[in-house]
């Protein structure tokens, strides 16, 4: 069945998130000529992964007429681990997203990427910081629907992220797809934003 819903399949349970305080960071340089990145221009994380992706999607995630299509996702990860990868679903030609992440204190570096289908990448975040926005300067609109991959990895560090895809399609009860290696578990949102594990 084809269904409208940015669906996440998870290779990973979810994590508990502890807090501590927060390191020096630097600032995303200001992009005051382009909306898209004048939003989180100047944002300067705070140190937690669920308080700084708020303050993200706050600042940026309703531009263009976006709305968040998944739930948050937390995980735990280091720069030795492989990263964790998540397919979506995108419904046809037209359909635009934007994926916001953030890691915590101990994360020096996020890294973010979109693959099609075939393995392709056809996004990915250049900075080399801890709260990628992914496309940074405007939504990623795509020319075809079908199975898309997004990629998270810690690139310096270890610790806690949280990651949310924003976009111009509505959610809707999804058909639940098959988990991708053999011990993935898989998570089914429905409207209301709630993850249900098969």
């Amino acid at each position: 069945m084809v269904f409208r819903a940015f669906l996440l399949i998870s290779a990973l349970g979810a994590c508990a998130c502890s807090a501590a305080a927060p390191a020096t960071r630097t600032t995303t340089p200001a992009k005051p000529d382009n909306p898209w990145s004048a939003c989180y221009a100047g944002f300067t994380p705070i140190g937690t992964a669920h308080g700084d992706l708020a303050r993200l999607t706050h600042a940026c995630g309703a531009l263009g007429g976006l709305h968040a299509v998944t739930p948050v996702v937390a995980k735990v990860q280091s720069e030795q681990a492989p990263a964790d990868r998540y397919t979506f679903y995108v419904p046809g030609p037209g359909a635009c997203y934007r994926v916001f992440a953030a890691g915590d204190y101990n994360v020096k570096d996020l890294d973010l990427l979109i693959h099609d289908a075939a393995g392709q990448t056809i996004a990915a975040d250049l900075s080399h910081d801890s709260f990628p926005v992914m496309p940074p300067s405007s939504p990623l609109c795509f020319d075809r629907g079908g199975l898309y991959m997004l990629e998270v990895s810690v690139y310096r560090g270890a610790g806690h992220y949280a990651v949310q895809v924003w976009g111009n399609t509505r959610p809707a009860a999804a058909e639940p797809a098959a988990a991708e290696p053999a011990a993935a578990q898989s998570a089914e949102f429905d409207e209301a934003g709630a993850a249900a594990s098969r």
